[in-house]
């Protein structure tokens, strides 16, 4: 049986339906632009072979709030397996760390990726729903056997020094610390992760 790689992607938080439509507004359409396709949406083709690649439900993703995001998340549990690998960035990283300081996990994770993880508010964004208590999560090591933190020192969506405070909770994690790659928008590939997945 194949090993399980569950990804899910980040957001912006929003604290009602106001900065929800305000955050629609803001978004450009155009129907003929070329579509740029960066790691999280090809990193399914390096794993196809030997894992089994699932995503979180996307249904209102756009609206970044918390219990809206843990009715979808824990849609996946009937189908989550031991061992699993989850790979998390940006808000829904915040998310797994608020989640695993108030609840149960059904089973146990291999490996737990937090990319660009964003832990508490900063001047430009604030966590609104998703805010939490950063001691508390050392309770996910009753699920999780490894840690990585991954984050570019040139990130200027969440500053690199919240993964510096995540790391003091996790001092055991593998933090790679990475140049150049800001928030991992613009990145094809994170060879570093595709690595970390496989070891």
């Amino acid at each position: 049986m194949k090993k399980q790689v569950v990804f899910i992607n980040g957001a912006v938080p929003k604290e009602n339906f106001d900065s929800y439509y305000a955050f629609l507004e803001g978004r450009e359409y155009d129907p003929y632009k070329q579509k740029f396709l960066n790691w999280n949406k090809t990193l399914w083709e390096m794993l196809w072979d030997d894992y089994e690649y699932l995503r979180t439900p996307s249904d209102g993703i756009d609206f970044a709030d918390y219990e809206a995001w843990k009715i979808m998340f824990e849609k996946m549990f009937p189908y989550l397996r031991d061992d699993l690998i989850l790979v998390t960035t940006s808000l829904w990283s915040t998310f797994i760390l608020k989640y695993f300081t108030e609840n149960d996990f059904p089973v146990n994770i291999k490996k737990l990726f937090f990319i660009s993880p964003a832990v508490s508010d900063t001047p430009d964004e604030k966590l609104w729903s998703f805010s939490f208590n950063l001691e508390h999560t050392t309770r996910l090591s009753r699920w999780v056997e490894k840690v990585y933190i991954y984050h570019s020192r040139d990130d200027t969506l969440v500053p690199f020094e919240q993964s510096l405070e995540l790391h003091s909770y996790f001092p055991d994690a593998v933090f790679r610390e990475l140049d150049g790659r800001g928030h991992f928008f613009l990145e094809e590939k994170i060879p570093e992760l595709e690595e970390d997945i496989k070891s």
